[in-house]
């Protein structure tokens, strides 16, 4: 099933099926043997974000009940992000041009007791999604959450603009991308103009995210004594790229105030729940 609400279909029922199917395939990628382990990883820390860009829709309706589930997926992608970063440096060192070898690292398999951890931990929450509190009867329900995490990307492209550094880049990475799921979710309520929306938001990923794994490989080779300088310049130009077309984006998806987006939103949910 999509990753979007359906136009006939309850929203306290869309929210809770769409919960179901990401703990769903996470789950199952690790039954299928087929399946790498990296992707297998990706795909769980993937879907845990996307749960949790969910749930800050949600969050005002939610109340304490909210925390504890915020911080259940939080916990499940965390017990497997240092084999994600492994695996992310390697890559990166990759697609620069090197080798595992020339920076002194290596791709490394995730322990069973990290995939043990991170399944119990995503299976406690499945158990709970058909009881979290979600009184939802319209967009004015959602309104809150959506506006506060839209607000919270404002601030990040404010911190940005006043000091361009790899912790702001990455602040504003986390929410853009939570911002970008609840488009996602509310995609229907106007199919051309939120698509829109909602691929600018895919741009800014994808070169936030190549920026921050660039951040990594750019932190680990300073760490070294013999530092690879070809490679840490190759990677530091990269990124400066990879900031500058962000920047392009940014000013483009966060041009209206929070105000103006839910007053849009909100006026697509009439025509299209009518």
């Amino acid at each position: 099933m999509p990753f979007h609400l359906l136009k006939k279909e309850p929203i306290e029922v869309g929210l809770r099926r769409i919960a179901h199917e990401q703990i769903d395939i996470a789950v199952a990628n690790f039954r299928d043997d087929t399946t790498p382990q990296h992707r297998q990883v990706h795909s769980l820390r993937c879907r845990c974000k996307k749960l949790r860009g969910l749930l800050r829709l949600t969050q005002p309706l939610m109340g304490y009940a909210f925390l504890i589930e915020d911080q259940r997926f939080r916990a499940a992608a965390k017990a497997l992000a240092e084999h994600r970063e492994s695996d992310v440096i390697a890559k990166t060192i990759e697609s620069l041009g090197g080798s595992y070898d020339q920076s002194g690292t290596s791709q490394t398999q995730v322990s069973s007791a990290a995939i043990k951890q991170a399944l119990e931990m995503i299976r406690t929450c499945q158990g709970a999604v058909d009881s979290w509190p979600l009184p939802v009867h319209g967009f004015a329900d959602l309104a809150p959450g959506f506006s506060r995490t839209y607000r919270k990307c404002l601030d990040a492209f404010d911190r940005v603009l006043r000091e361009p550094n790899d912790e702001n880049f990455h602040r504003l990475r986390k929410w853009a991308k939570y911002h970008w799921y609840q488009v996602r979710i509310l995609e229907r309520l106007n199919k051309t103009e939120i698509r829109k929306q909602r691929k600018k938001l895919r741009m800014l990923q994808l070169a936030l995210g190549s920026a921050h794994d660039l951040a990594l490989l750019q932190a680990m080779l300073e760490s070294q004594n013999d530092c690879d300088m070809w490679l840490l310049d190759r990677a530091v130009d990269r990124k400066k790229t990879l900031y500058a077309d962000a920047l392009t984006i940014s000013h483009e998806i966060f041009a209206r105030s929070g105000d103006e987006l839910v007053a849009d939103y909100s006026r697509w949910w009439v025509d299209w729940a009518n």
